[in-house]
């Protein structure tokens, strides 16, 4: 009994010579593609702990791309991850204590790139108290950003501010 095989098997796999391209060199060829474009475009998988582990050494020190990759990594898929969700929490804290204007103004410009919903609960659920939130919510209300950010990110901060009290 033979096996009928799919034409779009032989259309998607038959290189110039018209030979059929072995299994190994397709997936050398796919892999290849995968970390070029990633690498190409800076695209930062979500809850990426190497991130988090560059994001911590630079801290006070970070451009605003290292923030954008930093943010990036957020995501609901985060959410049963309890070392990256606890981890990146902090930093995000600490990242906003450290460089307020630059991480405020980073997440404006890279608001339709990365995560908000997430990244806005965040703001509102600090693991620890490392950061003084009372001392942050001014700081954060005088940067120059699109108002209606700004008071859903000082929002979630006095949510913050309230529950730990």
């Amino acid at each position: 009994m033979t096996r009928r095989i799919p034409a779009m098997f032989f259309f998607s796999t038959i290189s110039r010579q018209g030979k059929v391209l072995p299994m190994h060199l397709k997936l050398f060829i796919w892999a290849w593609l995968t970390l070029a474009s990633t690498s190409l475009f800076g695209q930062t998988r979500k809850c990426d702990d190497s991130v988090l582990l560059t994001t911590s050494k630079k801290l006070g020190k970070l451009n605003q791309v290292q923030i954008v990759s930093f943010l990036s990594t957020f995501g609901k898929e985060c959410a049963d991850n309890a070392e990256f969700s606890e981890w990146s929490n902090e930093l995000l804290f600490s990242l906003l204590d450290k460089q307020t204007e630059l991480t405020v103004m980073t997440i404006e410009r890279a608001e339709e790139r990365i995560d908000m919903d997430v990244i806005l609960y965040e703001l509102s659920a600090p693991i620890t108290d490392m950061v003084n939130i009372t001392t942050l919510i001014p700081r954060v209300e005088k940067v120059a950003i699109n108002p209606k950010l700004k008071k859903q990110i000082t929002e979630q901060l006095k949510t913050a501010e309230r529950d730990s009290k």
